[in-house]
């Protein structure tokens, strides 16, 4: 047991187990001290065990600098982690390198139910959530958190999919306190829609709704209210403890309610990153106070804990922490984390076949490759979420249409009968601007897609769809739309300038070309 490094002489009897269902529950979490029951429905567990994860980084003078020294740990299935302490101490580098998403070397091995990471399949069954919210902004709550349902399921074309997948996010915007708002825009800097902590649960659900066995969070509760915090945990809580998923969060400071809805607690500190304790959230405090620093009553645990981990600060005590964790901790960890790596459990192939044959298509082939669903599949979600953001946004079609249509007629006008005289300048002059005002038409649409280009990074590193899809649903929406555009505009232009019908395919095919 990866949280069974301090043993308990006394412990109280628990609660009985909360036998609701997985709808109930996420429409009510319960509180801390209620035991959950797992789901005959849960996915397949993921253990994930890290030894000796080490990150250097180079600074731009040459020299290198030790973000996070060797640490090691172990999680079993269905935990509920949190990774706590001061800035700089590595918290998100090592949430990163467990997730697959660190790019830059670092050293160390990880072990998904005791087999190195398979670099092709391990997104299919993990997920994660980012600092920053990346959605479209004339996007919907609900078609939000359909999309990554979706896109990372392999769902029963025969069965009744489609209205489960429609009944889990009815309970993911229960839990996320998103049913009021679940037919409102997402919303951005231009945009109004729902308030930025709604923007940051709706991303967080979108983790959750990829059902995926590890999900992992960095400052998933950044910018929320504490109410609102603590709604989010216990959400994240009953999915760990419903669905067997081993859920690593990056948090900050939370409060003593929220903190207890950890089952363990992950503790950095900085100046390099170090271990000061691993190990169950309960014993923390007990732990703390073995060592010699106990907590006063009436304090909030966790903010103890980053006093005396932050260096420089008054309370610093953090190389007497790292030492005891050393001397006290480290020798069972190892331990757990050597008999982890002499074991082993399924393969994340295995687990998709598991999982497929669990939801009853043994009629169809699992798919085994990097992504859930196939590329028209794909397609098709990626074109529905572009023609409907499109048709939403009244700019985009007045840049694409209703700005040409104007261009055309003040230039046309500017050239009102050239074609009755004979050929010279000013007919010259009238393809030029015609032509460069064409080629000029599609830099309002530069920041749509940069922006585009941003969420489609994210979305690709989730595995929800390949490039290929993202490019060719641009092509297939906003290139006709210039071309038609360009069209309007020629054709305005050329109706003024009474020029001879028979250059028009030719003009007409050069300004679209």
């Amino acid at each position: 047991m990866a949280a069974g490094v301090l043993p308990s002489d006394t412990m109280p009897q628990p609660p009985p187990v909360l036998r609701w269902t997985t709808a109930r529950l996420m429409q009510q979490p319960p509180a801390a001290d209620v035991p959950i029951e797992k789901s005959q429905c849960a996915l397949q567990g993921a253990s994930l065990t890290f030894k000796d994860l080490e990150f250097t980084a180079s600074l731009p003078n040459g020299e290198s600098k030790t973000i996070l020294e060797p640490c090691s740990g172990h999680f079993e299935p269905g935990q509920l982690v949190a990774i706590m302490g001061p800035s700089g101490c590595g918290k998100s580098t090592l949430l990163d390198m467990l997730a697959m998403k660190k790019t830059s070397q670092y050293s160390g091995e990880v072990l998904v139910n005791g087999h190195a990471r398979d670099p092709v399949l391990f997104r299919r069954i993990a997920a994660y959530v980012g600092q920053e919210d990346h959605m479209p902004a004339h996007w919907k709550v609900r078609e939000a958190l359909e999309f990554n349902a979706t896109l990372k399921w392999q769902h029963n074309a025969t069965g009744p999919s489609r209205k489960n997948v429609g009944d889990f996010i009815d309970n993911l915007l229960e839990a996320f306190g998103l049913s009021s708002v679940a037919d409102t825009y997402i919303g951005g800097a231009q945009v109004r829609g729902i308030s930025g902590g709604q923007r940051r649960r709706v991303t967080l659900a979108r983790g959750v709704a990829a059902q995926a066995s590890i999900l992992f969070c960095d400052e998933p509760t950044s910018g929320l209210s504490a109410t609102d915090a603590e709604l989010c945990v216990k959400a994240l809580r009953v999915v760990a403890k419903r669905m067997n998923v081993l859920v690593l969060v990056v948090i900050h400071q939370p409060r003593k309610e929220v903190a207890k809805l950890f089952d363990t607690l992950v503790l950095l500190t900085s100046n390099p990153g170090r271990m000061a304790y691993f190990g169950p959230m309960a014993q923390a405090p007990p732990y703390i106070s073995a060592c010699g620093y106990p907590i006063p009553d009436h304090v909030n645990p966790t903010d103890l804990y980053l006093d005396l981990l932050t260096p420089g600060a008054e309370l610093d005590v953090s190389d007497a922490l790292v030492a005891a964790f050393a001397e006290r901790q480290k020798p069972e960890l190892a331990k757990i984390v050597d008999e982890a790596f002499a074991g082993r459990g399924q393969t994340v192939k295995e687990m998709l076949i598991a999982a497929h044959e669990q939801q009853g298509m043994q009629g169809q082939g699992v798919r085994l490759g990097a992504y859930a669903v196939p590329f028209h599949a794909q397609l098709r979600m990626l074109l529905l979420r572009k023609v409907r953001t499109t048709l939403r946004n009244p700019a985009a079609i007045g840049m694409q249409i209703l700005m040409p249509t104007v261009m055309g007629v003040v230039l046309g006008t500017v050239f009102q009968g050239i074609g009755k005289a004979s050929f010279s300048a000013p007919q010259m002059q009238f393809v030029f601007i015609l032509l460069t005002m064409l080629s000029l038409q599609s830099l309002p649409l530069m920041p749509v897609l940069i922006e585009e280009r941003t969420f489609m990074k994210h979305e690709k590193s989730e595995r929800l769809y390949k490039e290929s899809a993202h490019i060719l649903t641009t092509m297939l929406v906003t290139v006709p739309l210039s071309l038609m555009g360009a069209t309007i505009q020629t054709l305005i232009i050329y109706s003024f300038a009474e020029l001879p019908y028979e250059f028009l395919p030719t003009i007409l095919g050069w300004t679209l070309l």
